[in-house]
């Protein structure tokens, strides 16, 4: 009878033990996590999110390179250009198009036709303007931490965000270097199927800029068709 009793005991003490570590593994989960008006959010993918603003506040001016592979309703699209950022202004310039903005204007210029359509800031494409979707992620999108895995040999945080509004942008998926919190590789799908996917390279910090960098000049195209959608 003794013997039996012992036997219980220890069966009790290794269950009370196994309950207080899943407690503790609980606890631990739970304090990555916040209710914001009613959303979970995960605290950890915040920060990383946070982080990477933060990187490129403090290495504005700055500019990167970029690849881009689109896929939407007008087919797909694949190439590669540059990207120069100071604060709301940056320039965007790939082997078929080019943007412009100043923060209150954009010229799109499309090197096929030869033609640069003039439009307020608020009425342009914002699919390539990166420092805009992070910004917006911020206050517009739910963060999850996928996981960490290597992306062109470097370590990254892997960032699904989900928005919090009705839109067409299903999932933004960002991979940042767990290095230095700079950008490696973004993805955007949409509810309608379309599919953009940008890899970030070559980033320098600090750039020398002027206001002529980001204004689009037409002298330097000749016959050039003006298109002012203002």
């Amino acid at each position: 009878m003794f013997f039996g009793t012992d036997i219980d005991a220890k069966t009790i003490m290794k269950r009370k033990s196994l309950i207080l570590s899943l407690l503790f593994i609980s606890f631990g989960l739970f304090s990555q996590t916040e209710i914001k008006n009613g959303i979970v959010i995960d605290k950890g993918a915040k920060k990383i999110v946070d982080d990477v603003v933060a990187q490129m506040k403090k290495d504005t001016p700055f500019s990167f390179s970029f690849t881009y592979d689109i896929q939407d309703e007008d087919g797909k699209a694949q190439g590669r250009g540059t990207f120069l950022s100071n604060n709301a202004k940056y320039a965007i310039t790939t082997d078929n198009f080019s943007y412009f903005s100043n923060g209150t204007t954009i010229w799109n210029y499309i090197k096929k036709t030869n033609e640069v359509e003039i439009m307020d800031v608020e009425d342009g494409n914002t699919m390539f303007n990166f420092i805009k979707i992070i910004n917006t992620s911020i206050k517009d999108f739910r963060p999850k931490l996928i996981r960490q895995e290597n992306f062109n040999k470097i370590k990254c945080n892997i960032v699904d965000l989900t928005p919090m509004k009705n839109g067409n942008i299903s999932k933004i998926r960002i991979y940042s270097s767990v290095a230095d919190n700079r950008l490696q590789k973004m993805e955007i799908h949409t509810y309608s199927r379309s599919k953009y996917i940008y890899t970030f390279s070559n980033h320098s910090n600090k750039k020398n800029v002027s206001e002529k960098d980001f204004i689009f000049s037409s002298d330097k195209f000749p016959n050039i068709k003006i298109v002012d959608l203002r």
